[in-house]
């Protein structure tokens, strides 16, 4: 026999999941439109919508980006409110998105 407890909880992560489901309904719908407004001659030509999806994603705002986030990891680990086992992982994430393209010509060279 279930007890009324078992009945009326309701499991913990059902919230988070839809939260999460809606935020990344969000970031691909964004993603695709802004990736359609790329270019107007993509359109004819997929590598160069293909390279401009990488300049987006190698570009300056993006290097911006990754020494913003470096700037406040440091300033998160002189706090001690950040471990350097988390610093490394997002770093060497930093590192392969920017060396992608070399990662590649030597896979394939």
């Amino acid at each position: 026999m279930m007890s009324s407890q078992a009945i009326t909880d309701t499991p913990p992560t059902k919230g988070r999941i839809s939260t999460v489901r809606k935020f990344a309904a969000v970031i691909f719908s964004t993603t695709v439109f802004s990736l359609g407004l790329v270019a107007p001659a993509a359109a004819q030509n997929v590598e160069s919508l293909l390279q401009n999806a990488l300049d987006l994603l190698t570009g300056n705002a993006a290097r911006l980006l990754a020494v913003i986030a470096c700037v406040v990891l440091g300033i998160l680990a002189m706090f001690g409110a950040f471990d350097f086992r988390r610093m490394a992982t997002v770093v060497i994430g930093i590192i392969v998105v920017f060396g992608s393209a070399e990662i590649v010509d030597l896979l394939t060279a």
